[in-house]
């Protein structure tokens, strides 16, 4: 019994430590393998798709949103760069009475040689490459629907491991400013996602689980049964 509650109690945890990876990590590849992923996912011109959470944000609250990029080849992230390659970034324009916050760029997983660098280069598995920020309404927004305009720019290592043009895409993300206390629904999400209570309280449920489990072990099966 308390085996089985340590692991209940661990559990949000280790979800709250998975939720910033926004997609399951692909299995292990080489490069090849890797380049015939990326090309055979291309989706075609559609090039770019965006999420919310909800069908709408309310007054005061914070909610989360994504874009994805679709590539064909690689990209290099902010928390990676490398020199004379441009990495992924998006910006938006300034929207009254909303604040766009903690920006999460995909982690660089996958080194990947080129023809230009004479090191691989650390990139990101491709070919979706997810953007996620937090997107918050003041108390005082206007209410209705309304787009959020940004751009973003990219450059691409292509799957021949040349260097692609400097590239950018408008972003276009239409949402809809609710009052504070309206009932609001989930819009489609294809990622994990924990609540924020589980994330609250789990740097308190793991010492209990912590305490609990030792204890468990010390009295015996008889005492504590599976």
């Amino acid at each position: 019994m308390w085996r089985n509650l340590a692991a209940v109690l661990l559990m949000p945890s280790l979800m709250a430590v998975q939720v910033e990876q926004a997609q399951p990590a692909p299995p292990a590849q080489d490069g090849e393998s890797a380049a015939k992923l990326s090309e055979q996912a291309q989706p075609g011109p559609a090039r770019l798709r965006q999420y919310t959470f909800y069908d709408a944000i309310r007054r005061g609250r914070s909610e989360e949103a994504a874009v994805e990029l679709f590539i064909k080849g690689y990209v290099t992230v902010p928390q990676s760069p490398v020199a004379g390659i441009v990495p992924v970034k998006l910006e938006f324009q300034p929207s009254e009475s909303l604040t766009l916050s903690k920006f999460r760029y995909p982690k660089p997983e996958f080194n990947r040689k080129t023809t230009f660098q004479p090191k691989p280069i650390l990139v990101p598995w491709g070919p979706t490459i997810a953007i996620h920020f937090n997107l918050k309404a003041d108390d005082n927004a206007a209410l209705g629907p309304r787009v959020l305009s940004g751009k973003i720019t990219f450059q691409v290592i292509c799957i021949d491991s040349s260097l692609g043009p400097v590239e950018q895409l408008d972003v276009a993300i239409p949402i809809t400013v609710a009052e504070h206390n309206t009932k609001v629904h989930r819009a489609e999400w294809p990622y994990r996602h924990v609540p924020v209570k589980w994330i609250v309280l789990s740097p308190l449920l793991i010492p209990v689980a912590l305490v609990y489990y030792p204890v468990c072990a010390l009295l015996g099966p008889e005492k504590c049964p599976d």
